[in-house]
């Protein structure tokens, strides 16, 4: 999801990295690193199965700007308009709070043992493959609670993919993943066969330094890319039961 997400560089805060000890993460905080992990209602823990639909692709710096523009075009024409579904998880962290689960993957590739990723440390995320090995680093993050019934997260993520070949350099890339979610009860979801949570996710990919020193600064902290999300949130079980043949 890209709860994503899923990975900046508009702000390069201090490094540091959140801390099973209450201390430590009030540390990170101080640093201008914001909370040490997003915490949700509790209305989110469980499972949910979720329907996602990217709605728009930009560019707002333009094709010229984007390192890989093959990829921007093919989720233009592949990935636009077409709805995919998943599963995601929200637990409890060694603090009681609710927290999203980052290590869980419910899909069609086997991610047993390959995701490294510790639910009171919640900041590094290794993905092992065959191929490449995948490292995201959260710089920084921040949550709003507007109202009673939403709630709006950032994060900026660092990713460093390395494919392992001899003398290949790795590549960089930053992203921002914003989201705001707006929920109801299950009950109010159970009486219409609807979601019970909704959400808006824009996922930013940035310039870094690696993308060209001249380019990185000529962009400005603007991002290259932008996709938007709409997503659906709903209980496997209602789910199930929603499409179930007559």
């Amino acid at each position: 999801m890209g709860l994503a997400a899923a990975g900046v560089a508009a702000a390069q805060p201090p490094s540091a990295h959140a801390s099973k000890l209450p201390f430590l993460d009030a540390g990170w905080e101080a640093l201008g690193g914001g909370p040490a992990d997003l915490v949700f209602p509790e209305e989110f823990l469980g499972e949910w199965e979720v329907t996602s639909v990217l709605v728009r692709v930009e560019m707002p710096l333009g094709e010229g700007a984007v390192p890989n523009p093959a990829s921007v075009r093919r989720a233009e024409r592949e990935d636009l308009d077409r709805p995919t579904r998943y599963r995601v998880a929200f637990v409890r962290n060694g603090g009681g709070k609710v927290v999203y689960d980052r290590r869980y993957y419910d899909g069609t590739m086997s991610f047993d043992n390959r995701i490294q990723w510790n639910i009171n440390d919640p900041n590094i995320l290794t993905v092992n493959m065959p191929s490449m090995s995948v490292r995201t680093r959260v710089t920084r993050r921040s949550e709003e609670l507007p109202a009673e019934d939403r709630i709006e997260t950032s994060e900026y993520v660092e990713s460093v993919f390395e494919n392992g070949g001899v003398g290949e350099a790795p590549r960089v890339k930053a992203s921002q993943c914003f989201t705001k979610y707006k929920w109801r009860s299950e009950q109010a979801a159970l009486r219409d066969q609807g979601p019970a949570i909704v959400a808006t996710q824009v996922v930013s990919d940035y310039l870094t330094p690696y993308d060209g020193e001249q380019q990185y600064l000529m962009a400005m902290n603007k991002p290259y890319a932008q996709y938007t999300y709409r997503m659906a949130f709903r209980r496997p079980s209602l789910n199930a039961s929603a499409t179930a043949p007559s």
